[in-house]
């Protein structure tokens, strides 16, 4: 046995430093992977809190930053079903309210044939 570490010595300490390399390489991809995946989850809540809760203390709502909210669902694939569900829904909601908004109306328009394309 001591014969085989004298001999291969060299190659077992280069094998060692490679797996420890490896799996550090690896720790480290899987942490940034669940880091994102948290750092997505938290910013996709947080827009579609924006997209149906009040800002202010009297309830009024910001078209143009729900607008926003809802072109900004579009970069969040892994969400799309969701995301087409609930834009459907308060176009439906929001649609009954003939003529108001109408740039909200486009945009989730817009937003959901884009989703529906990407499905």
């Amino acid at each position: 046995m001591i014969e085989l570490f004298e001999i291969y010595g060299v190659q077992l300490s280069a094998l060692g430093a490679a797996i420890a390399f490896i799996f550090g390489v690896y720790k480290f991809q899987a942490e940034r992977k669940a880091t994102h995946f948290w750092r997505e989850f938290e910013a996709y809540h947080k827009l579609v809190k924006e997209l149906v809760e009040p800002s202010s203390e009297d309830g009024a709502m910001y078209v143009d930053r729900q607008a926003a909210a809802v072109y900004e669902l579009r970069f969040y694939s892994r969400y799309y079903p969701h995301s087409l569900r609930m834009l459907k829904g308060l176009r439906e909601k929001w649609g009954a309210v003939s003529g108001r908004y109408p740039r909200l109306i486009d945009e989730l328009d817009l937003s959901i044939e884009y989703i529906s394309g990407r499905l």
